[in-house]
């Protein structure tokens, strides 16, 4: 009777025995099984990824190119250039652009350097900037509320717009940003002209932009490389001289 039941006790851990071995594989069956799953959903994930045109690697690399290359212009806002070229002039930031605007407010009367005036950009109404005539480098439209203005600025106006140095504020017309190198025909006072290397001459309205040290210190013969908004008939007025 003692051995029948030895031989049922080994039967039933054998059985037990039997049991887990089941489990262990089933979970491990289950494991594998799920990892198999999930490695096909990562590379549908992938085929429908590239099938797009993207791509699911290097996602943090292409950010920090897109940012790199956004560098040379604002793509935010179409009509800014950046000045690759720094100088002693101490550029703090590399953006010059032009702004169409209107005049939202006067507080003073105009020509008194003390004077607030108020703009607002038409491409962004929520923006405004209230600036005395003092911190107005140029002025050469007739400031009147409700008019509109083309404003020559420096500075990064999408992501530091309160910092923005106003150079120009030009008469309301079309203009375009160009850049060109060359050599000074003649300085005065309020002109100067430019021939370019494919012998173009390009007259400039002085604004007082900024300019690096010495780079127009003679009547004629310097050689420079201009930054400036073009506005056909209303004349080109520059943003930044930089010496050569």
């Amino acid at each position: 009777m003692k051995n029948n039941n030895n031989l049922f006790k080994k039967i039933g851990l054998l059985a037990c025995c039997g049991l887990m071995s089941l489990a262990v594989t089933a979970c491990g069956g289950n494991k594998a099984l799920a990892k198999a799953e999930e490695s096909e959903t990562e590379a549908e994930t992938e085929a429908e990824a590239e099938a797009e045109g993207l791509s699911t690697e290097g996602e943090d690399e292409t950010e920090l190119e897109s940012s790199e290359t956004t560098y040379a212009n604002l793509t935010d806002y179409d009509e800014s250039i950046a000045v690759m070229e720094q100088s002693s002039v101490g550029d703090e930031s590399p953006y010059y652009g032009i702004m169409y605007a209107s005049v939202l407010d006067i507080n003073g009367n105009q020509g008194d350097s003390n004077t607030v005036y108020t703009f607002k950009d038409k491409k962004d109404p929520e923006n405004a900037w209230s600036v005395t005539g003092l911190e107005i480098a140029d002025i050469e439209a007739d400031l009147v509320t409700g008019n509109d203005v083309v404003i020559l600025f420096h500075g990064d106006i999408v992501k530091d717009a309160e910092e923005l140095e106003f150079i120009a504020v030009l008469p309301d017309g079309n203009y375009s940003l160009k850049q060109a190198e060359g050599t000074t025909l003649s300085n005065t006072m309020s002109v100067f002209a430019l021939e370019t290397a494919d012998n173009n001459t390009i007259e400039f309205i002085k604004d007082n932009c900024k300019m690096d040290e010495d780079a127009m210190k003679s009547d004629s013969g310097d050689k420079i490389k201009v930054y400036y908004a073009d506005g056909g008939e209303l004349g080109n007025f520059p943003l930044r001289i930089v010496k050569q």
